[in-house]
């Protein structure tokens, strides 16, 4: 009997720790993209550095990762507004398709977020100038 209930406790932590590690919510993932695209306008570099996964932001030395996405103001203006378009969460990623009106048009935007360190982290992004 002991034996069954142990097999149990462990399948059911088995269930929660892989719960556990699916990749971050809808509802967190916009809650990014609205921090993402306020400190974007407002070149808040630091801001942008802090929501990028730790991979991310080795891709350049320093806080150059974060600097390079002040290059979507230079190609497509200030981000205007937007909505969530597609939303597929597995494997430990949610995977974020945006619909994004800067001041030259519209952006679509892909965003792929992990939980890093408890928090959700911009970990790639890809922009398309039109939709």
């Amino acid at each position: 009997m002991r034996s069954w209930l142990s097999a149990g406790l462990a399948l059911m932590l088995a269930l929660v720790l892989a719960a556990c590690s699916s990749g971050p919510s809808e509802a967190d993932s916009v809650a990014v993209i609205d921090r993402f695209h306020s400190a974007l306008n407002a070149d808040d570099i630091a801001a942008i550095d802090g929501m990028l996964s730790k991979s991310t932001r080795n891709l350049r030395p320093g806080i150059g990762t974060a600097r390079a996405f002040l290059a979507l103001s230079a190609r497509h203006g200030r981000y205007v507004h937007g909505y969530l378009a597609g939303f597929d969460s597995n494997d430990g990623r949610a995977s974020i398709t945006w619909r994004a009106r800067y001041e030259r048009g519209p952006v679509s935007e892909l965003f792929v977020l992990v939980n890093e360190g408890g928090q959700p982290k911009i970990d790639s992004y890809t922009d398309n100038a039109a939709y």
